[in-house]
């Protein structure tokens, strides 16, 4: 029979070896909470395995925020198509033959501020149509008080006949002069931002603004019912005359203020822009070397210079 070892811990002094610990020791390792907090343990880090993968939503279930992400592309990419399509549809209105409309009595010219003109620039040019139809306005009513002033004859003023031939011959000349020289140009400038029609419209609508001063003084014979002339008939006593010069003189300097308004706010946006004179003189170049008439002359003088 073989000896008995003596084990170190059956000393009746080993703590291991008290009843009470014993019996804690085996009642935790029949206990099968421990299993299930290890279970759980176990299934922590599984599951932390299965967030930390590329895809971090099973196939069986939804993310709840693609819809939403879905949406608002979708919605982007329709308003994209819908400025893209509003953007053709202009384009393909301008490039489109339209039927003269100006002006109205007898249409020669297309003209539309809503379609040809940008829309950040179509109010200035609405005003500057606003100031030549007070051009207009203007002229037919200052040949009313020169013809005003011939009927009533006063002593005083012995100019009648001569202002108002001088202002029935320019209520027409002067309306053709205004819209060609200085309209038309600033309104091909804003639809097409072309410094050679800026420099146009600076030019002819600088002695514009000279002259509405000029007519706004009334000077005898010139056909001008200024202050001058106001201040002549008041003095005679010819009220209602007066009245009617007085109007004339009103019309004159209000639509000479809004024409160096005007003018003003066209230079400074013509200053943004970045245009020059160079480029106006450079496209007038330009614009010479396409005419055919310019090619004509040109190869007429060089032929004529040959022989």
């Amino acid at each position: 029979m073989a000896h008995h070892q003596a084990s170190p811990f059956d000393d009746p002094s080993n703590p291991f070896q008290d009843p009470t610990i014993t019996s804690a020791l085996n009642s935790n390792n029949q206990d099968t909470s421990y299993e299930l907090e290890q279970d759980h343990l176990g299934n922590r880090h599984r599951n932390s395995d299965e967030f930390t993968s590329f895809r971090q939503f099973p196939d069986d279930q939804h993310d709840p925020f693609a819809n939403v992400h879905d949406q608002k592309v979708e919605e982007a990419l329709r308003q994209k198509e819908r400025e893209l399509a509003e953007r053709e549809a202009q384009l393909e209105e301008q490039r489109r033959p339209h039927a003269n409309n100006f002006p109205p009595c007898f249409p020669i010219m297309y003209l539309n501020i809503a379609t040809e003109i940008p829309l950040n620039h179509q109010s200035t040019v609405w005003w500057l149509y606003r100031e030549w139809l007070w051009f207009e306005i203007t002229l037919v009513w200052n040949f009313v008080a020169c013809l005003c002033l011939l009927f009533s004859h006063p002593e005083s003023i012995t100019s009648a006949p001569t202002d108002l031939g001088i202002a029935l011959t320019e209520m027409f000349t002067h309306t053709l002069a205004s819209f060609f020289l200085w309209y038309r140009p600033v309104y091909n400038a804003y639809m097409k931002e072309v410094s050679l029609y800026y420099n146009f419209y600076f030019v002819f609508n600088g002695f514009h603004i000279l002259y509405t001063v000029y007519k706004a003084i009334g000077i005898p014979n010139t056909g001008g019912a200024g202050l001058i002339l106001v201040v002549t008939l008041f003095t005679d006593g010819f009220v209602i005359t007066g009245i009617i010069a007085l109007l004339a003189a009103i019309c004159w300097i209000g639509m000479g203020l809004l024409a160096i308004y005007l003018y003003k706010k066209t230079f400074d946006h013509y200053k943004e822009a970045g245009h020059t004179f160079k480029e106006a003189k450079d496209d007038a170049y330009g614009r010479i070397g396409r005419s055919n008439v310019a090619r004509d002359a040109a190869i007429n003088m060089a032929w004529n210079s040959r022989n």
